[in-house]
């Protein structure tokens, strides 16, 4: 895997998180992509040695590879050894995750339409392997019969979760009549969003289950301060990972639509993380936000503050605010309910029209929120 130390581990963590066993991570630095491998061919050779004495099955690369590089690592490690990329791995955990029909539908499209350049190469492989077949020869029929077939089930599937958009549609647009504020949880994977939602909606989704727990969205009634003015639809939603393949990001579309269409984005950041990894994680939520067009007020939430000290939050605070230059971040801890009076008090001053301040509550100013907010299903 030639990548930087933090997405292979946030790699394995994924495998491992839906019940591979990693037996070995290998990294490599290239200063450009090998043309045939994407690793050097002297790394496939110790490739190789690792998958034949361990007997590996699978092979995960942290990165994203062409369908034809998957196919060659694949013909190079043994015809039974199968080889994914990330985003094949991010499908798997989505498809782990899922239990709405929506989630599930929004997962076959992303595989069909993210392997429907693979029909080819795996012609091509089985013309390498001895058959005859390629473009304009006998392979040309069964790659266009395989093609017509893809296209039709993702012309069906599309077709379905238009439905469902339509749906939602209206949902959002009774909530509007309603009159309430709708405020979407946003931010990476595993940043605690869904801890947040359940202490202000008295729910108990699962937290703690490894990556991409929450796939479908949720939406609560909460008041976050004691005036009935406060009153907002809370929205747990799909958490985002670094570098998400576009055909991820636009199969999910009806998901993140909530986010997109929220009057209110709370983006949590893991501010426990390294200044390296928080860096990387804001670009890549900036980057997200944009492709999906998200247009409300955005308030960073610098999460679980209880796991760090005074002067490591203050590092984790200075990059966050060079990732969101001007916008409003709040420290707190989802878990312990620390500093939540802070937030609620930044939420309620965008609600009614105020100016969001930059300024943060010094370390000796936090306490322990122990009041509960109402609950109003």
């Amino acid at each position: 895997m030639p990548s930087l130390p933090p997405r292979a581990e946030e790699t394995k963590s994924m495998a491992e998180n839906i019940g591979y066993d990693v037996v070995e991570v290998m990294i490599q630095k290239r200063n450009s992509d090998h043309h045939s491998y994407f690793i050097g061919p002297g790394k496939v050779e110790e490739l190789k040695e690792i998958v034949d004495s361990h007997e590996v099955e699978t092979v995960i690369f942290a990165n994203t590879l062409p369908s034809s590089q998957v196919f060659k690592i694949q013909q190079r490690l043994g015809g039974e050894v199968r080889v994914i990329d990330r985003n094949l791995l991010i499908l798997e955990v989505f498809d782990k995750r899922a239990m709405t029909k929506e989630a599930k539908l929004q997962i076959k499209l992303a595989k069909l339409k993210y392997t429907l350049s693979w029909g080819r190469e795996f012609i091509k492989l089985r013309g390498i392997m001895g058959e005859q077949v390629g473009w304009m020869g006998p392979g040309d029929y069964p790659f266009q019969e395989y093609t017509r077939a893809a296209r039709n089930r993702i012309s069906r599937l599309e077709s379905q979760l238009r439905d469902l958009d339509r749906k939602k549609e209206i949902t959002r647009g009774r909530r509007r009549e309603l009159g309430f504020p709708i405020v979407a949880l946003a931010g990476y994977t595993q940043a605690g969003k869904t801890t947040l939602f359940n202490r202000l909606a008295s729910e108990t989704k699962n937290v703690g289950l490894g990556p991409f727990t929450t796939l479908s969205t949720f939406a609560r009634k909460v008041r976050v301060e004691a005036s009935r003015n406060s009153e907002v639809l809370l929205i747990d939603s799909i958490g985002f990972i670094e570098d998400m393949h576009p055909t991820i990001v636009k199969a999910f579309t009806a998901t993140f639509g909530e986010i997109a269409h929220s009057d209110m984005i709370l983006l949590f950041v893991d501010a426990s993380e390294d200044t390296h990894s928080i860096s990387r994680r804001c670009s890549s939520m900036n980057k997200i936000l944009r492709e999906i067009g998200a247009d409300g007020d955005i308030i960073v939430c610098a999460n679980k503050i209880d796991l760090i000290e005074s002067r490591e939050l203050e590092r984790a605070l200075d990059v966050i605010r060079e990732g969101f230059i001007g916008t409003e971040i709040v420290a707190i801890s989802a878990r312990t309910g620390e500093n939540l009076s802070a937030l609620f008090t930044a939420i309620t001053a965008s609600i009614n029209g105020g100016k969001l301040t930059a300024s943060l509550p010094s370390r000796q100013l936090y306490a322990k929120d122990t009041a509960k907010p109402a609950y109003i299903r």
